[in-house]
């Protein structure tokens, strides 16, 4: 038996302070507004702080800082055409939130192996060793040098760790349309995320592993040879003694995606005919959740939205579910 945790007395309750104002307008009773603003601040903020290993431990919790969340959350309702035979809606909603590390209890950053926690920086940035590309005369990957600038390395204990950008999206939200005509139903619903990046701790070992272990078939092929210089990957070698898949930013991606997230398809019977047999209403439909997610060119994997610390491994991908069924109200 081993302990895994050790225990911290002084851990109090976060503290949240909310500040949100807003309002609704309605035109002609067509178009639906919302508008909010708010900005909450957390003090008395919990962290997973790391410790020495000597202590056979690699973190504990403490309260040790405070975070500021703010932003504008905006939602459009639209009836686009009503008629006796024709009813056609659509909606739009937008979230944009800043989020910002305000105080900590010390000047230092808290620092771990894909980002760090510091002052006046958003909660999951990411900060590790930029990856620069490959160095085509000698086909070893290459990083930048400095903190700032385009001096570049192919000696990766030699590279600066740089501020790569941050797990949180910059804007996130859905629209979608619904229409009703004599007696079908359709409806068409998207959820996006865009401006946030996504790290994957997995691809160094699946994708392009050199550590004792197969590559990829578009790995074999792309990497730099005395032949193929313009590669797209370092020169492949058995056990990466260049570094070239040690952790950078060469496998921080985009997180953006456009998801069809619903499509829903349904027709009710007259109900002229349903009465007849007691029936209210009578419905039956198909609809498909998750049908496919739009993703950036650089995103390699399955799902990009998967955890909320931005670092993702053999993530599932979004399930496709197939559902049919029929509705009967008495």
């Amino acid at each position: 038996m081993v302990p895994t945790a050790i225990p911290n007395p002084n851990l109090t309750w976060e503290v949240s302070k909310k500040f949100d104002i807003g309002f609704d307008l309605s035109f002609i009773n067509r178009v639906h507004l919302t508008f909010d603003y708010y900005n909450e601040r957390t003090a008395d903020a919990l962290f997973e702080v790391p410790l020495s290993m000597t202590t056979g431990l690699s973190n504990i919790y403490q309260n040790i800082g405070a975070i500021r969340n703010r932003g504008v959350e905006i939602a459009v309702n639209a009836t686009i055409i009503k008629n006796r035979d024709l009813t056609w809606n659509a909606y739009a909603n937008l979230t944009r939130n800043q989020n910002r590390v305000v105080k900590l209890s010390t000047p230092d950053p808290i620092e771990s192996t894909y980002t760090i926690i510091e002052e006046g920086r958003p909660y999951r940035q990411f900060y590790m060793k930029e990856y620069a590309g490959v160095d085509y005369e000698t086909g070893t990957p290459l990083w930048y040098l400095n903190a700032d600038g385009d001096e570049t390395t192919s000696v990766y204990n030699d590279a600066a760790k740089r501020y790569v950008g941050s797990a949180d999206p910059k804007v996130l939200g859905g629209f979608g349309t619904n229409l009703t005509w004599n007696g079908f139903d359709f409806n068409l619903a998207f959820n996006y995320r865009a401006g946030g990046k996504v790290y994957d701790s997995g691809a160094s070992y699946t994708g392009f592993g050199m550590a004792f272990r197969t590559p990829l078939k578009d790995v074999a092929l792309n990497s730099w040879t005395e032949n193929n210089k313009n590669a797209k990957y370092p020169q492949y070698i058995y056990g990466d003694p260049n570094n070239a898949t040690s952790t950078s930013s060469r496998f921080l991606y985009s997180s953006n995606f456009l998801r069809i997230s619903n499509v829903t398809l349904g027709y009710t019977l007259p109900t002229k005919l349903t009465q007849k047999a007691f029936i209210q209403k009578l419905r039956a439909y198909v609809s498909i959740d998750n049908l496919y997610t739009f993703t950036a060119s650089d995103f390699r994997g399955y799902n990009p939205e998967t955890y909320t610390t931005g670092v993702i491994a053999w993530q599932y991908p979004s399930t496709r579910t197939f559902t049919g069924g029929v509705q009967i109200t008495f």
